[in-house]
């Protein structure tokens, strides 16, 4: 298993904070890569919801779904996915502090076969999308735009 942690602190009520960065219909507004993302399952969200990613990484085009395994708002949510060759599991715990919300991304994978070779420089260019996402979604939540 391989991975990397990420994290934020964000002047902004921890409600609001889980709102946004759970809602991935909001995700490609801060994430930097060509990412579009919607739920496949009705709501309301919570374990067991489905979201369906297109991304376009490192000149190729990708989807994959994921489940949410975790959902205990404000405080955790988990999602789990899976596509040929690779399971993930990417975490994301929040925290009130001193009047600011603290997020701590934890994001593992597995990969068999071939996938073993593209996992480092995978891990590599995603761990800095998402710590540029991080930023770039704390600014957009600090001016109020998400």
């Amino acid at each position: 298993m391989a991975g990397f942690s990420s994290s934020a602190t964000i002047r902004r009520p921890i409600e609001d904070v889980f709102a946004a960065l759970t809602d991935v219909e909001k995700t490609e507004r801060w994430f930097p890569a060509d990412v579009h993302e919607w739920w496949t399952t009705p709501p309301p969200r919570g374990v067991g919801s489905v979201r369906r990613a297109v991304v376009t990484m490192m000149g190729r085009r990708q989807e994959n779904d994921a489940t949410v395994t975790e959902y205990d708002p404000p405080r955790r949510g988990v999602l789990r996915g899976e596509r040929s060759g690779m399971s993930w599991t990417a975490e994301l715990d929040f925290a009130q502090i001193d009047g600011a919300t603290r997020v701590d991304l934890h994001f593992d994978t597995r990969a068999s076969g071939a996938m073993r070779l593209a996992l480092p420089p995978f891990l590599w260019w995603y761990r800095r999308a998402w710590e540029k996402g991080l930023l770039t979604f704390t600014r957009m939540m600090e001016a109020g735009e998400l």
